[in-house]
């Protein structure tokens, strides 16, 4: 675990230490690599729920919604449910209608936005993608998260959706520790690269990760 302290403590540093100009221009081409994957994946969403995140200040500020609202995909985000159980669900929520929002008090002096409580679920079987934050990820799929384990809980409960880790090509590790709870994800993409797994091309072809659900 103190492996995991140091190293978490190195990519906080990475990314505070991020200008602001180098951490929009990293984002706007983050998310622009988004879109190319979703553009080509399109006919595989089918009008599914597509889960991202709201971002904390230094992460990569990305993009999810066209102005247009003619993404292939139901835009959703997480929302924390109870954070004594580190319980997230996923609610369909648009960051253009900031009247769907509220601030939640993620510790003193650090909030986040989330969808209300007002918002409808995701079911289980229409979320089709869950995009991850995370501090780190290798190019396997290995994630350093925060620590806190809200998404390893969160994606076991959606076995069947790829994970899609989101983050700059800086947070690109050759090696991260891993523990028998934590969760990999299936697709890294950055501001100049996408690493993917085997899974995608059985999402590709499915919608969904069929050898992930237990029977």
């Amino acid at each position: 675990m103190t492996r995991k302290k140091a190293l978490r403590d190195h990519y906080h540093h990475l990314l505070s230490h991020l200008s602001f100009p180098e951490l929009i221009t990293r984002s706007s081409d983050l998310s622009a690599a988004f879109f190319h994957f979703s553009s080509n994946n399109a006919s595989v969403f089918r009008g599914l729920d597509l889960v991202s995140f709201y971002p904390f200040q230094n992460e990569p500020q990305i993009n999810v919604e066209r102005e247009a609202r003619d993404e292939p995909y139901q835009v959703a985000y997480v929302r924390i449910e109870n954070w004594d159980q580190r319980e997230m669900t996923a609610r369909r929520s648009r960051r253009d209608t900031p009247d769907l929002w509220e601030e939640f008090e993620v510790k003193r002096g650090q909030r986040i936005f989330q969808p209300k409580s007002t918002q409808p679920f995701c079911e289980k079987d229409e979320v089709s993608v869950i995009l991850v934050p995370g501090l780190a990820f290798t190019a396997q799929g290995a994630r350093l998260g925060r620590g806190a384990g809200f998404y390893d809980r969160f994606l076991r409960l959606h076995p069947s959706a790829l994970r899609v880790g989101i983050g700059f090509q800086n947070q690109i590790a050759e090696f991260l520790p891993e523990e028998e709870w934590d969760e990999r994800v299936d697709i890294v993409l950055t501001d100049q690269s996408l690493y993917s797994s085997n899974h995608y091309d059985e999402w590709k072809i499915h919608g969904k990760i069929k050898n992930r659900i237990t029977p």
